[in-house]
């Protein structure tokens, strides 16, 4: 699943996504068009933000966090 299918599995708006993550719209945009991907320092934050674990948005950086954090 993209991070797309997770905003739109959550039911809000990007505006709330962005805010709950601390992240600009504008960043989130280029995460959606994988032109880039979301760093260790916010992808907790935006995991969060979407009810989802790290490793179903960066499995690379699922052992940083402890597994499926």
């Amino acid at each position: 699943m993209n991070i797309t299918e997770h905003i739109n599995d959550k039911g809000l708006s990007r505006a709330q996504i962005c805010e709950q993550a601390g992240i600009s719209r504008a960043y989130l945009s280029l995460i959606e068009k994988n032109l880039r991907t979301v760093g260790p320092g916010k992808v907790a934050a935006l995991a969060g933000a979407l009810g989802v674990s790290v490793s179903d948005l960066r499995p690379d950086l699922a052992d940083v966090f402890g597994g499926a954090a």
